[in-house]
Parts: structure tokens; sequence; C-alpha cells
């Protein structure tokens, strides 16, 4: 019986409407024979709300069959969880056949409970329905707002599905108020966490997507989307959708000026939507009908005006409007009440801590003496801990200049090592200038000038002036580059190429650990984003975060250097754009760390270094700098003995509607 349970829940989830490819005469006949042997009632109560829903979108009188029988034993047995749910499912029923007062008065009832047994899932799903019915009522701003509720109760539980399913419903209800770049963004969003082609794809979204490369100018890709849904609501047996798109597909005819499919498409939209009177579209395909046939064909034109009026009135008229209105004041009147008896709440507990603020007032009182004898003492020891602190904020200061210090050192180390390359150029090149001087000189002393000969040597001397020349400049640029790094930070945000500034700091590091260690070595691999934008970060600052991290990296592979004489240390930088954000990773293959370890690693002082090799401030500065600085996150990943891997994630603002 647990096994079954389990199914049962299991099934549920797909409950708010994901595309029911199971929904075949298999599938039914094994939910009705597990409903029939089934012998505990909460059981039974969920298979037939399970049946409810897959009938809603072929077979609405028996959906109400099974819907009303599971609301009705739900009731009977005090089943909230099943009373809910099949209140909700009966009620899209009774939108779907167009009893939309009916439908809305079940749905706040619904809520009601739900938020009076803390269902809260399911009252992310009555959110979801009570969106749909306020589009079929074209109340599109209602309609944004009851899915916007419904989705911020599935992120709590992470439901990718369901969260999919809102997303392409919010891409259709901004199609709808014509704000099509935001209908875009969010129809591609349920797309990629549908996984895209791999995964299943949403009925619905063909449509929405459909609708919207229409309005976009895009007829071929608009029917290509269209017949794709109509090719798995067929499959799916869900006539719903399928009058749906049928209607869309002579929409797109019509404004074509094809006559002939336009008729041909409403009238099999009308003929789906009357199989299971969906009235909504029996409404849109007779109008359609009626203004295709009327410069036409009069007589057919007044017959399909008549489908029209008669599905109108029922659907919207006066009486049903009326009913709506009374609905929604009703449940104002609700929330009104529950808010007054919140306030009430609160004033209660106002005056319920105002009477303990009044004993405890009492209480210090009697005991005033006592408290001036304390203060007294407590006055004595604030002034220990006042200078107790201020000796421990001038050891934290000496501690953190400490800590700069290092980087300074280790980064003065790396400038050097960068400058000497292009210096010994321009000195190797500079002897050889003035041994070609000599050599020209003694050619000159000659009677017979060699003037071949003096011409190469002159050649050799431009040669040589202008690659002292190019390795000058380098060596400038260096000094240069590195007097930007190394100023006093100013806090103010320049646009910076990330790459640029890991793969400087990068050099840096490795030639500064080398300038302290002849024999440390290690292999260094970038992988950098060629399409990187330039962010806004304070470079300095950054530059500082990069340099801790790499520094570390070093230090944990020649830790496990030392261990093992055939392991080959390995330092990996990378950098990637994804969405809105700029990630970057520093990887190594070192040591590692424990749990414990990894718990502590940013906390103020904490180090795993031997005394005199580390205050423990890099990466509490580190931290601070990435997320207080600059509005990121700077995560580890280690597993001890196998490595680290630092990542820092810098948010990054576009122009996405």
């Amino acid at each position: 019986m647990k096994a079954l349970i389990f199914t049962i829940l299991l099934i549920l989830t797909y409950r708010i409407g994901i595309a029911q490819s199971t929904a075949s005469i298999r599938y039914l006949d094994s939910l009705k024979h597990q409903l029939y042997t089934c012998k505990e009632d909460t059981s039974r109560i969920l298979i037939m709300v399970v049946l409810c829903n897959v009938y809603r979108t072929s077979k609405p009188d028996s959906a109400l069959f099974y819907g009303e029988k599971a609301l009705n034993m739900a009731q009977s047995i005090n089943f909230p969880k099943g009373l809910v749910q099949a209140i909700g499912l009966v009620g899209r029923v009774y939108q779907d056949i167009g009893s939309l007062p009916k439908a809305l008065k079940m749905q706040f009832r619904a809520i009601q409970i739900a938020e009076e047994n803390k269902l809260l899932y399911e009252e992310a799903d009555l959110y979801t329905y009570l969106g749909s019915m306020y589009a079929v009522l074209k109340n599109y701003p209602k309609t944004l707002n009851y899915y916007k509720k419904s989705k911020q109760i599935y992120e709590l539980y992470q439901a990718k599905e369901e969260i999919a399913f809102i997303d392409m419903n919010i891409g259709s209800a901004f199609e709808n108020l014509n704000q099509l770049d935001s209908s875009l963004y969010y129809l591609q969003k349920a797309y990629k966490e549908m996984n895209g082609a791999k995964g299943l794809i949403h009925v619905y979204w063909y449509r929405g997507m459909g609708r919207l490369q229409h309005k976009l100018g895009n007829d071929k890709l608009a029917l290509q989307y269209l017949h794709q849904g109509i090719q798995v609501a067929r499959e799916n047996n869900n006539l719903r959708v399928l009058a749906f798109e049928l209607n869309d597909i002579s929409s797109i005819y019509k404004k074509q000026n094809l006559i002939d499919s336009s008729i041909f498409y409403a009238k099999l939209a009308l003929k789906e939507a009357e199989k299971i009177s969906f009235k909504q579209h029996i409404l849109i395909a007779s109008s359609q009908l009626a203004e295709l046939y009327e410069p036409i064909d009069s007589k057919q034109a007044v017959a399909f005006y008549k489908i029209a009026a008669a599905t109108r009135e029922s659907l919207f008229d006066l009486g049903n409007i009326h009913m709506i209105t009374q609905e929604e004041e009703n449940q104002k009147e609700i929330e009104n009440q529950k808010e007054i008896y919140q306030n009430k709440l609160k004033q209660y507990a106002l005056i319920g801590g105002l009477g303990t603020l009044l004993l405890i007032a009492l209480f210090l009182y009697r005991n005033s003496q006592k408290e001036k004898k304390a203060k007294n003492l407590l006055q004595e020891k604030n002034k220990e801990i006042q200078n107790t602190l201020t000796q421990l904020k001038s050891t934290q200061a000496q501690l953190i200049q400490s800590e700069k210090l290092a980087s300074l050192g280790e980064l003065t180390a790396g400038i050097a090592h960068e400058i000497q390359n292009p210096l010994n150029f321009v000195n190797n090149f500079s002897e050889l200038s003035v041994d070609l001087v000599k050599e020209i000189n003694e050619e000159m002393k000659n009677e017979v000038l060699d003037k071949d000969y003096v011409s190469e040597l002159m050649a050799d001397l431009s040669s040589n002036q202008e690659k002292i020349n190019h390795h000058g400049k380098r060596a400038s640029n260096i000094v240069k580059g590195m007097l930007e790094h190394s100023r006093t930070s100013t806090g103010v945000k320049e646009l910076t190429d990330i790459n640029k500034l890991a793969d400087e700091y990068l050099r840096l590091s490795y030639h500064g650990l080398r300038a302290k260690d002849s024999s440390f070595n290690a292999d260094f691999k970038t992988n950098f984003d060629e399409n990187l934008p330039k962010i806004e970060v304070i470079p300095q600052d950054m530059g500082r975060v990069l340099l801790n991290l790499i520094n570390n990296a070093f230090y944990a592979v020649n830790q496990r250097k030392q261990l093992s004489e055939s392991y080959t240390p390995s330092v990996f930088i990378s950098t990637q754009h994804i969405d809105n954000q700029i990630i970057i990773k520093v990887k190594d293959n070192g040591i590692g760390m424990s749990e414990a370890t990894k718990a502590k690693v940013f906390q103020p002082f904490f180090t795993t270094k031997p005394t005199g090799q580390g205050t423990g401030l890099g990466l509490s500065l580190a931290y601070d700098i990435v997320v207080k600085g600059h509005g990121g996150t700077l995560q580890v990943e280690s597993t001890e003995g196998s490595g680290s891997e630092f990542i820092i994630t810098l948010p990054f603002k576009t122009n996405v509607s």
C-alpha cells in the first residue's frame, strides 16, 4: 500500500498541467483498477483527483464525476489535502465549461481551506488556477499577480517542472499585454527549464511561442510551432489545447486573407471545443466563422453569430459578471477580516508586552540599590574591556599591515622577475652594439674601405638599437602597469578586463614565489572566456583577492609536492560569463581541506600555515572585498588530499527586459 501511495504522489507532481503522455487508455485502465482495488479512502481520493485531471482536457463529464466524488469523500472523512485538490480541479472543469462564478467561488474556498491547514504547495496550485481564470476574463495584471505568487511558493520547494510551467504562463500573459520582449524572455526561460529538445516540452508552450512569433511578424515560424502543438495535443488527447491552436491558425490565415484555410481551421476548432463544452473557444471559433462567412454566405454567418451570442451570454452576461464581482468582494472581505484579526493579535501582544515591561520596571525599581553597585562594577569592567579592545584593534591593524606587506613582498618579487627579462635583452644588445661600433671604427681606419661590410655592421647596429628600444618600452609598460595596480585603492569601480587582471596576477604570484624559493616549480594553466565582458570592479582590491587565492593555491601544491616526488603540481584559473554573472575559478590539485577546515576558512585569523608564515587574514579580507565590496560570492569546494577550488561570482548588470 505504501508503494501505491508513493506512485500516486509521484503522479500528482504533474497536476498543474504538465503534458500528459501517460493519458492513454492503458494508463486510465490502470488508474481505474487501482481505484477499485484500493481499500484506503485517502488513496482512493487521490486516485480520483488524478482521474479528474486526466479527463479534464478530453471528457469534462467524466472529470466532474470523479472530481465531485473525490470532493464529497474527502469532506466526509475530513481529509483536507484531498479536499483542496478536488475543489481546485473541479473548479477548473467548471471554468472550462463556462461556469466562471462557480469556478471562482470554488478556488477561493479551496485557498481558505489550504491556508487553514497550512497546505502551502496546494495553495500554489490554486494560485495557478486563479491566474488562468483571470486570463479568460482578460484581466492580465491579476493573472500575472497570481502566477508570481504561485512561483514564489514553487521556488521554496525547488519544483522545477512547476516553475517551468509558471514561466511559460507568465510569457503568455505578457504576450497578451503586447510586452513581447518580456514574453520571449519567459518562454525561452521555460524552454531551458524543460531541458529543451531533450525534455518534455509542454503542449501549451508551442501555442504560446506560436502566438508570440505571429505578433513578431514571423507567420511561417508561428505556424510551425502551432502545428507541432497540434500534434502533441492529439497524441495526448488534449482537446482543450487543440481548440486553442486550431483557432490561432485560423486567425493567422484570416490575416493572410486565406479565407478557405481560415474557415477550415475555425470549423475544426469549433468541433473540438464543442466535444468538451469548452465555451471560451466555442465563442472564439463561432465569432471567427461568423466574420469569415459574412461577405460570402449571410445564412451561414447568421447561424454562427447565434452560436457566438448564446455562448457569450452564458460566459459574460451581467448576472455572471455580477456574481464574479460578488465573489471577489467576498474574498476581499475575508482578507479584511483576516487583517483585522491579525491586528487584534498584534494589539494583544503589545498589551501583553507592555504588562511584562511594567513588571520588569517594578522589579528593577525594587533592586535599584543593587543595580547602582553593579553599575559601578560594570563601569570598571567596561574600562578594562575598552583597554583590551583597544589593544586588540592595534594588534589586528598590525596583523593586517603584516598581511599586506607579505603580499607586497611577493608581488614585488614577481614584478622584479617580469622586468628582469626585457632588461637582460637591453643589456645584451647594448654590449653587442658597443662591439659593432668598435668594429666599424677599426674598419674606418683601413685605407681601402669595405663598404659592404660597413653597411652590414651598420644594419646590425640599427637592428640592435630597435631591439633595445622595443625591450625598453616593454619594461616601461610593465612598470607603468604595476604602478597602476599598486597605487592605493580609491574605492572607485572601473571597467576592468578580468581575464587580463587574472593573467597578470597569476604570473606575478608564480614568479614571486620562485624568487623566494628557487626550487619551487609548478604547472599553471588558464581557460579564459574570450567573450568575457568588462565589468565594474575596484581593480586594486580585486587584484589583491586574486593574488591571495593564487598564492594559496601554489602553497597547497608545494606542500603536497614535498610529500610525493611523483606528484605533478598544477594550478588552473578559468573565467566564464553565465547569465548575469562573471565566474572566476582558482583550482589546484594540492593537499585539499577537511570539512572542519572548510567551515572556518573565511574566519579572521584562522590559518593552517605554520606560525610566522600566515596571519589568517588573507581569505577573510578576500571574502569581504568580494561579498561586501562587490556584492558577489566567494565559495570553496575541496576534498582532503585531492585539491581545492575557490569560486568567485561577481554580478554583471545587463539590459534584459
